[in-house]
């Protein structure tokens, strides 16, 4: 079976190069990816190793890597990631925390040859991977050095629940490698049990992203002077949007704003490539749009000139803000008076609204929500959002809101108490990972 999997992954690997390299997502630290890590890696003594793929995962990591940190000063910690994204807010996290992580890298390609060598190489104490992500030969290969495996905030979708399922056989001898699995909820345990895993390793954690202090003023970023909105702007922020959900929000806000004269829109798109399609669809439905990168970096001359001729740096110079960079949006969710989740109305699974519930803000989602069903049930549950069926819906219940702000008021207080009902998750973790930690010192 390995080496009919190795085959596959040979083959696999010959069509996604060319891939990589005729969409211009090839970089310099795709060669780790290879197996060929920096010494500085490779000097690191017995670290903990915690691996997650793209930008949420690895915003967990971050969590986990700093709640290890300081509990376990002399534990050295590297971290993997599948994808560029994911690595770039990994390293712009620990930029600003020194000392937590000795080092960041790209996730080895799964082959026989390759991981063998990269976990002699690194050599773990303890490996970590944040949700369900199986890779046979890394995990066949760390149990047979018989090093340590723990699954943190695992789920299990419902599309990969009927995935899983059709190769169960499989599946259930590659959960054997696992050490421990701490899930996010009942239903995951119930899920990863019935695909075979040892019922006695299964724990019931929490959702790790719900974890970490509520913001506080003294949290802020930005706000809305320095965005160069008003203070009388009722803002919706619309985050990791895809098409045609901004086009559809243009549309909205564009009808929404004969009423609302100081409404504004700030559009946060899922791949911040697209920004400049974007601003063609705002520019075509005759309104004005600002880059926020230039905003923040200062370099809109065209912005500049206008402000520096008005005394109110807060007046209103563009109606729409698209936000192009990565790992800004949380910290915008906190100038919304409304915040619609993107990949929701379209068919994407959508995105995980507790950000933007961590500020206290009223959260919308449309009607697919399936990589986040569990969160979303329990923000719906406590009436802490508000789901929509369609675009039409998407427009009513923003108008609605826009018109009653004792309504959007109550939801929001909900959301801040879901928040702070479900933290904990981190701790419970650390505690239950102690007993591989055994000779480091606090």
């Amino acid at each position: 079976m390995r080496i009919f999997y190795d085959i596959f992954f040979i083959i696999f690997s010959f069509l996604y190069i060319p891939y990589l390299l005729i969409k211009g997502k090839w970089h310099k630290g795709f060669f780790q990816k290879f197996g060929f890590l920096p010494k500085s890696l490779v000097d690191i003594n017995k670290p903990v190793w915690i691996h997650a793929v793209s930008v949420g995962e690895a915003m967990v990591a971050v969590k986990l890597a700093e709640a290890i940190k300081n509990k376990y000063q002399n534990a050295p910690i590297v971290i993997s990631t599948t994808t560029r994204t994911g690595n770039d807010v990994v390293k712009k996290h620990l930029n600003e925390k020194k000392g937590i992580v000795e080092y960041v890298f790209y996730y080895p390609f799964d082959l026989s040859m390759i991981i063998s060598r990269i976990v002699k190489r690194i050599d773990p104490r303890l490996y970590i991977m944040v949700e369900t992500e199986l890779w046979p030969n890394l995990l066949r290969e760390l149990k047979s050095r018989e090093i340590p495996i723990v699954l943190v905030n695992g789920r299990i979708s419902d599309d990969s629940f009927l995935n899983y399922k059709r190769v169960r056989p499989i599946i259930s001898s590659i959960l054997g490698y696992i050490t421990c699995f701490c899930m996010q909820s009942d239903q995951d345990a119930e899920r990863i049990t019935r695909l075979g895993a040892d019922k006695n390793r299964i724990f019931v954690m929490g959702n790790m992203k719900f974890s970490g202090q509520l913001p506080e003023l003294k949290d802020v970023l930005f706000d809305k002077a320095t965005l160069r909105f008003s203070e009388n702007n009722m803002i919706i922020v619309a985050g990791s949007t895809h098409s045609p959900e901004e086009k559809e929000l243009i549309e909205i806000f564009n009808a929404l704003k004969k009423t609302y004269k100081e409404l504004k829109l700030v559009l946060a798109p899922r791949h911040i490539e697209r920004s400049d399609e974007i601003k063609r669809q705002i520019k075509a439905a005759g309104l004005n749009c600002a880059m926020f990168s230039r905003i923040i970096e200062g370099e809109s001359s065209v912005l500049e000139a206008s402000f520096k001729r008005q005394a109110n740096m807060g007046t209103e110079s563009f109606d729409v803000l698209i936000v192009d960079t990565i790992g800004h949006l949380s910290d915008l969710y906190n100038i919304a008076d409304v915040v619609f989740i993107g990949g929701s109305i379209v068919k994407k699974g959508g995105q995980n609204p507790i950000e933007a519930a961590k500020w206290g803000k009223t959260v919308i989602f449309g009607p697919y929500m399936s990589n986040f069903k569990e969160i979303s049930r329990i923000f719906l549950d406590a009436k802490a959002a508000m789901q929509v069926e369609d675009v039409q819906h998407l427009k009513d219940v923003l108008a609605a809101l826009l018109n009653n702000p004792e309504l959007n008021k109550e939801i929001s207080m909900n959301a801040r108490k879901v928040i702070s009902d479900n933290t904990g998750a981190v701790v419970k973790i650390v505690k239950e990972i102690e007993k591989y930690m055994r000779d480091i010192r606090s």
